[in-house]
């Protein structure tokens, strides 16, 4: 009788440490896929820094051509200013001009008039000239040659002064030409220079996400470490206790026995997880009513753009606030609040099977470690999406090909 429950305890000590070796290695697995994923994020946030310091410089270089062109702009609308007022004088001027010349005009009408008066005159009383009267027509003729020379000179300074105003003109128009081209590629460069800072600070903005996402794997990474430390515990417990059950047992047997093999020591290193189909009957959802937001296996982050393994599945709930069930019959060996995935509650289940139910809401206050519980019981809730995985000894599988559609 004491032999077999020798017998009883070392088969007992030996299936709990294969447990914790299994536990053991599915940690390891999820410490070296987030190790690989922290490694991409790492490169993703090395080749985004690159991009900003590029950006920022291109930036600068866009600033210092605004503010050459500024400049230029500046110097234009100055001479612009300066034209405009020579541009006034010479229109004051010239309506001078062309108020002297109309005076002149009248002027030589008048002369003119006068002239032919005189000429009358002179021809009425033709060989009865006075010394007065020549004096007089003298005095007319040289009137006569000095106004015709004003109307000259002024004449030409009008014509002159047009020129100069239609000089000026196209001058102005040249420079407001020039300004004009100049503002137009001010504004080109302003708006480059906002999209530029928009896709700096989108550039930020990723910046900021990845290193949230590579804090959180950090600290996820911190978690396993801490789960891996407290299983090596229990796994050297485990082995000291089958050890000490076997011993027992030795004892028990004919000293001529054969002493018990010895447990293999558990490997330091640790492989990548692998998979293997389901080949169970199919069993029912822990939710009633769901939609798939993220299948198992490989797929390529949406926001990182980095390949994933997921070795779970995400379901998301049409409900708030939904019962999550136990989709197989075990008993609870985790439940517990994380840092990281909120609350846990770990399933062990016939055949090597683990199910994992994480980012719980609650637990139900029923659910201890070491409660036996029937499918379809009622683990907890959730609020909007359940993190669940399924794990059979070694191997990963599907969660969706164990569950009825």
């Amino acid at each position: 009788m004491r032999k077999g429950i020798f017998i009883f305890l070392l088969a007992f000590s030996i299936v709990f440490a294969s447990n914790t070796k299994e536990k053991i290695k599915d940690s390891k697995n999820s410490l070296r896929s987030s190790q690989a994923m922290s490694e991409q994020l790492s490169k993703k946030l090395d080749d985004l820094a690159g991009d900003i310091v590029s950006g920022e410089k291109k930036l600068r270089g866009i600033s210092g051509d605004i503010t050459n062109l500024k400049g230029q702009i500046s110097v234009l609308e100055t001479n612009a200013s300066k034209a405009l007022i020579e541009l006034d004088d010479l229109t004051k001027q010239n309506k001078e001009l062309e108020r002297t010349q109309k005076e002149l005009e009248q002027n030589m009408i008048r002369i003119i008039a006068e002239d032919l008066s005189f000429d009358l005159l002179m021809s009425a009383t033709e060989g009865k000239q006075s010394e007065e009267s020549i004096i007089s027509s003298q005095i007319l003729t040289k009137l006569n040659a000095i106004t015709k020379e004003d109307f000259k000179r002024l004449s030409q300074n009008y014509e002159d002064t047009i020129e100069k105003i239609k000089n000026k003109s196209n001058k102005i128009s040249e420079i407001n030409s020039s300004i004009k081209n100049y503002r137009r590629k001010q504004s080109d460069l302003q708006n480059l220079e906002s999209t530029q800072k928009n896709t700096i600070n989108g550039l930020k903005r990723d910046k900021e996400i990845y290193s949230k996402k590579l804090a959180k794997l950090q600290a996820q990474q911190d978690e396993l470490r801490k789960t891996l430390e407290q299983l090596a515990i229990m796994q050297k417990q485990e082995d000291e206790a089958a050890r000490a059950a076997r011993e027992k047992q030795e004892k028990v047997a004919s000293k001529g026995g054969k002493k018990g093999e010895k447990s293999q020591p558990m490997s330091g290193g640790y492989q990548t997880s692998s998979v293997k189909k389901y080949s169970g009957v199919k069993t029912i959802a822990p939710l009633d009513s769901y939609t798939v937001k993220q299948k198992f296996g490989n797929y390529v982050d949406p926001i990182y753009n980095i390949k994933i393994f997921n070795e779970s599945v995400t379901l998301r709930s049409t409900t708030p606030d939904a019962k999550v069930k136990s989709v197989l019959n075990g008993k609870v060996v985790f439940a517990k609040v994380t840092p990281m995935l909120e609350n846990v509650v770990i399933i062990e289940n016939e055949n090597g099977i683990h199910t994992i139910y994480a980012h719980l809401s609650q637990i139900a206050p029923t659910v201890k470690v070491g409660s036996v519980v029937q499918k379809g019981y009622v683990i907890g809730r959730v609020r909007n999406d359940l993190t669940f995985e399924v794990t059979q000894r070694n191997y990963h599988i599907d969660p969706l090909e164990m569950i009825s559609k």
